[in-house]
This record gives C-alpha cells, sequence and structure tokens, in this order.
C-alpha cells in the first residue's frame, strides 16, 4: 500500500517535503533535492581552520538520490539504537514516505514552536529540559544527529522526535565533534530565535548550564575546550551586519555568559 502510493505521489509533488493524506492517516514525502554547491560551505571552512574548531567544519549536503540513501541509513542506525526518529513506511532511490511524528490528538510541533506557545517559565523549563535530556540520551548511546537545530526537534506529547537526515557529520568529523556539533546547533538556532521573546530567552541559559553538566564526560570537555576559541568572533561587529548579525552578536554574548557558569 504504501510503495504503491509512494510511487503514483511522487511525479506529481514538485516540493522536497510536503504532507500528504492515505486513509486518515497524515505521511510526509521527501524527494531527493538538488546538490548544494561546495562554495557555499568555503567560508565556515575556512573559518574552522582560523579558529582550530574541527566541530566547526562544514558537513556538505551532496543532494540528489545519495542524500535519500545518507536519510534511510542513519534512521535506521538511529532507529535500531533507541533514538526517537520518524518511521520509514515506503522507499525509493528518490524519495522516502515517512510516517507523521504526531497524531491527530497530539499534533507534533517543532521545538521552537513549542517553546514560544508559552510564557509560563516552569512549562518552558519543561520544554527545554525534555529536548535537552534527548540530545544527551542520544549521545550516551554513542549517536549522533545531522543537524540539530529546533527545526529538526519535534515535541509530541512527553517526547522529542528527531527529524532530517540528509547528511552524516561522521564522514567528517570524530564522534566527539559530532555531539559537541550537535550542542552548537542546538544553542545557535535557539540564542539567535528567543532574543526578542524574553520569558524564553532568560530560560535558555540556565537549561543549557544543567543540560550541558548532565551530558557525557567527553562531550562536556570537549564543549568546554571549543567555547572559549568560538568566543573570538566576539572581536567582529557582527552587530552592523543586518537581522543574521544581530542574531549572532547575541548568540556569542549569551555563549560568554554561558562560559562563565560552566
Amino acid at each position: 500500500m504504501y510503495d504503491l502510493f509512494l510511487l503514483d505521489s511522487l511525479p506529481r509533488q514538485q516540493a522536497t517535503m510536503a504532507p500528504h493524506t492515505l486513509n486518515g492517516q497524515k505521511l510526509w514525502l521527501k524527494r531527493a533535492a538538488k546538490r548544494n554547491s561546495r562554495w557555499v560551505y568555503a567560508p565556515l571552512k575556512l573559518l574552522a581552520v582560523w579558529l582550530k574548531l574541527d566541530a566547526l567544519k562544514p558537513v556538505p549536503n551532496i543532494g540528489g538520490e545519495e542524500s535519500i540513501l545518507i536519510e534511510a541509513n542513519r534512521i535506521e542506525t538511529l532507529r535500531k539504537a533507541g533514538v526517537a526518529v520518524p518511521t520509514i513506511l515506503a522507499k525509493t532511490p528518490q524519495a522516502l514516505l515517512l510516517a507523521d511524528a504526531g497524531t491527530p490528538e497530539q499534533p507534533a510541533v517543532t521545538l521552537l514552536e513549542k517553546i514560544k506557545s508559552t510564557n509560563d517559565a516552569a512549562q518552558i523549563d519543561m520544554i527545554l529540559a525534555l529536548s535537552i535530556e534527548a540530545l544527551n540520551s542520544v549521545h550516551r548511546r554513542d549517536c549522533y544527529l545531522s543537524e540539530a537545530f529546533a527545526r529538526n526537534i519535534l515535541i509530541t506529547d512527553d517526547k522529542a522526535v528527531f527529524i532530517d537526515f540528509e547528511t552524516d557529520p561522521g564522514q567528517v568529523h570524530a564522534p566527539v565533534d559530532c555531539m559537541v556539533r550537535d550542542w552548537y546547533c542546538f544553542i545557535f538556532l535557539l540564542y539567535g530565535k528567543l532574543y526578542k521573546s524574553p520569558a524564553q530567552y532568560e530560560r535558555l541559559t540556565p537549561a543549557l548550564v544543567e543540560g550541558l553538566k548532565n551530558a557525557k564526560q567527553d562531550v562536556r570537555e570537549r564543549f568546554c575546550e571549543t567555547l572559549p576559541k568560538l568566543l573570538h568572533l566576539r572581536r567582529i561587529p557582527f552587530k552592523f551586519f543586518g537581522s543574521d548579525g544581530r542574531k549572532l552578536s547575541v548568540t556569542l554574548q549569551s555563549l560568554a555568559a554561558l562560559n562563565q557558569r560552566l
């Protein structure tokens, strides 16, 4: 049933990722996307060399059929390790058909949406603790994610589900650096997106401090080793470089405060 649905729907879908419904069940069809130019990753690669930070080395998105194969393999590997990831219902070299992470009664929403849905401090703390513990749990299983951004973490009822595995950081980084990279992805997006939301922003640093204290020892030590190097970027006046620059400036200030508490 799912295989036929995938083969029938794929030629008619233009978007890389789109929802579908089959017999009342919500599904997601993800098709192969175009490959990113390697030149896109050049600035980050140079930055990693300049700061001597291996964890910042970019992980190129190969695109095409290879990215679909990588994602399918990574989802199965993580699933077998006990990590909450989407269920693959059907696959071809060009696409994956995935089950929705939520239910009609408890729809799955991104971590960012969930945090912004409330101004209650206790509720925010609970959501952050849930997602951070889920991240630490991935690492305790000697696994890592691909891009641990808040948009790639779905919150459904009482658990976090991780999505989007088109890349394999293990092809570029040592395992501990893959895990440190997860932390930086997680932290950068949340600080950048929440700095204009005071109720959420003020809860973020305490939650991160607690989460990093509970992280795997080698991951915590490598993170604490790399963070001071990253803070050298504060010498660059990013706040004058538009909205993205302001987000980066605020994030670096927040990371400096985080560094003092670790």
